[in-house]
């Protein structure tokens, strides 16, 4: 064999053998990230460079959505490529410490996970961030499933909270001098400057991490999962970002005060009147414009160290966000609704060799789809449990679509009982349609109305565009599901008021034996209720707190919290509305509130947190370390 001939066989050799080569996934989740960023045009004047870098080497996913417009069941749905027409987790569930959603759903029981799935096909698993449902101020609470990674940054039943410590000046009370009560309560609905470098805190560490990954040489190909917290509220980064959007500059959403009078209620227009009224609108947009750009710098960081990895070549890129977001628009805020606003999201695929960088497509998508695609795309055989259809047809014909809707689904809280039955949000490529539970339609023209302003389902000129959607409705979705508490993942007690005791209009009489944690001595003790009626026994720098809501109303008496042993506390509100607090025995401070709760809290009893509204001057769920245990109250 001559040389050329030898050159030959030794260049088809390896080319033979990176064929056969698995790419890696570089998997990018984004934490409420709405469609504000520069390629998907929602947003004047945002400054997103990375995301436009992005959009330039992948295919751009236009017309995605969600599978369901809350964190949980979104992220369970991508993680398992099941939809929760088939699930039932339509809603957030909190209080999990573990894979939770494994019982609240029969059908995801068995259910392999994304990660899992690659790892046992010969990849080497890594995740880092939020990628299930978790929250910064709820450590511990977590649906993330450890057995699906080979390994994952940090403890993934807390993989964020640690990151994200918050700003001195929102540890205040911070519905003090405000017209109304603070949504969410001290600042979650909030912006705020972080003093600290980027580089100390929050998904910058995330990033840190991954790159890191990038780096390791191993024989295995890669899966690696990193998911960023941010935009997610509070809108808090440090002052570079902000200064990206002068107050002056900033601006808010197409809005019409009439916009809800022909579609369905979502029950948050008291916030939408909090911010207005106390005039935070345009703060809070600024802080969420930050936010964006913030983690836009992240995803360029994640770019750069790819690029510089060596490993670009052979690495699949995807990035999707859970769902999208209101900032005002049709008076709501966050998301737990169905219109395009908060179920579009931003989805860029790049696939080395398959996919038509730098063009997009009107392909109606529900990120359910990503699952099958990344297993066609790594020749992965596809779990049956996948209710998605792969993609790669569109990465390699993006301007081609194939009939289908995206498809949405959510459960409403009427009248503040869950109910059972799913509303459906569907789009096409013109056509934004939404069926409720209720019999209630709503239909938009995206093309002329992008804002969803005006609800043609009631005109009969566009009776045919609602049966060829009606044809796209889930048969037989499944019922909503309810929180499993004999799960062995489940991290504490139901929310539910149910199995709590009726304290309205009675006498109470609270005693609890009480270990403190010498290290982290603050924390709730005990609570029922919330911002309307209840009562909480806290401490806080130093101060042991019995607090009484009445009808809204605060009322507090405190002391000096006893040292580092054992104590026993009494809290009693007598019939006159008298508040008397005790240690060990002895009387420490007492008050007075306008008379008993006059109504039974529609938030649980608990011990040790306070999970939902707070019945105090702290932030929740403000746990407490220590050992707390019912006690019986002296004579």
């Amino acid at each position: 064999m001559n040389r050329l001939a030898s050159l030959v066989l030794i260049l088809l050799l390896g080319l033979a053998a990176h064929a056969n080569e698995k790419p890696n996934v570089l998997f990018i989740s984004i934490d409420d990230l709405n469609d504000y960023i520069s390629p998907l045009d929602n947003h004047p004047n945002i400054v997103t460079p990375h995301f436009e870098r992005l959009a330039k080497r992948s295919v751009t996913f236009t017309n995605a959505h969600c599978a369901s417009p809350a964190c949980h069941p979104s992220r369970v749905a991508v993680m398992t490529g099941v939809h929760p027409v088939k699930s039932g987790i339509y809603r957030n569930l909190f209080r999990a410490h573990g894979p939770r959603w494994r019982h609240e759903s029969k059908v995801l029981e068995n259910a392999v996970v994304l990660s899992q799935h690659f790892r046992d096909h010969g990849y080497h698993a890594a995740g880092g961030g939020k990628i299930f449902h978790t929250l910064q101020w709820t450590p511990g609470d977590s649906q993330n499933d450890p057995d699906a990674w080979d390994e994952y940054r940090g403890d993934p039943l807390d993989p964020i909270s640690a990151d994200w410590p918050r700003p001195a000046s929102t540890l205040v009370d911070q519905n003090e001098g405000f017209v109304g009560t603070r949504p969410l309560s001290n600042h979650y609905l909030g912006a705020a400057v972080i003093e600290e470098p980027d580089e100390t805190h929050g998904d910058h560490l995330v990033v840190d991490w991954a790159l890191e990954k990038l780096n390791e040489k191993r024989d295995e190909p890669l899966f690696l999962a990193v998911g960023l917290f941010r935009p997610h509220i509070p809108f808090e980064v440090s002052q570079r970002w902000f200064d990206l959007y002068p107050m002056d500059k900033v601006e808010l959403p197409p809005y019409r005060a009439d916009d809800l009078d022909d579609a369905h209620p979502h029950g948050r227009v008291s916030w939408h009147k909090w911010v207005t009224e106390n005039k935070k609108w345009k703060h809070l947009m600024r802080g969420y414009l930050a936010s964006i750009s913030y983690v836009d710098h992240q995803v360029g960081r994640l770019l750069d160290g790819l690029d510089q990895s060596g490993l670009k070549e052979n690495t699949i890129v995807v990035l999707w966000t859970d769902h999208g977001f209101h900032i005002g628009e049709k008076d709501n805020w966050e998301k737990f609704a169905l219109w395009e606003q908060t179920t579009r999201v931003p989805l860029f695929i790049h696939a080395p060799g398959v996919s038509q960088d730098g063009q997009s497509t009107r392909q109606p998508t529900t990120l359910t789809d990503l699952y099958p695609t990344l297993c066609e795309l790594a020749g992965l055989p596809v779990p049956k449990q996948c209710t998605g259809t792969s993609l790669v047809s569109r990465l390699k014909s993006p301007a081609e679509t194939d009939g289908r809707t995206s498809l949405t689904s959510f459960v409403w809280n009427e009248d503040n009982n869950t109910t059972d039955v799913a509303s459906h949000g569907l789009s096409s490529e013109k056509w934004r349609y939404i069926k409720h539970a209720n019999g209630r339609e709503e239909l938009y023209d995206l093309i002329h109305d992008r804002n969803e302003f005006t609800n043609l389902a009631e005109d009969p000129k566009y009776a045919e565009i609602k049966q060829g959607f009606q044809k796209h409705l889930p048969e037989q979705p499944a019922m909503n599901v309810k929180i499993p508490v004999d799960s062995p993942y489940h991290g504490g007690r139901s929310r539910s008021n149910t199995k709590s005791p009726n304290i309205a209009n009675r006498p109470l009489n609270l005693s609890f034996e009480v270990t403190p944690d010498p290290a982290r001595p603050d924390g709730v003790i005990a609570s029922h209720g919330g911002e309307f009626h209840g009562y909480s026994i806290y401490v806080k720098q130093g101060q042991l707190v019995f607090a009484v809501r009445h009808n809204k109303e605060l009322f507090e008496i405190q002391s000096d919290a006893p040292g580092e042993g054992p104590f026993v506390v009494e809290a009693r509100l007598k019939k006159d509305g008298s508040l008397l607090l005790a240690i060990d025995g002895e009387e420490v401070a007492k008050g007075k509130a306008p008379g008993l709760i006059t109504n039974r809290p529609n938030e649980g009893a608990l011990l040790r947190d306070d999970d939902q509204s707070p019945v105090g001057k702290y932030s929740t769920p403000f746990p407490y370390r220590g050992q707390v245990k019912n006690a019986s109250p002296a004579k």
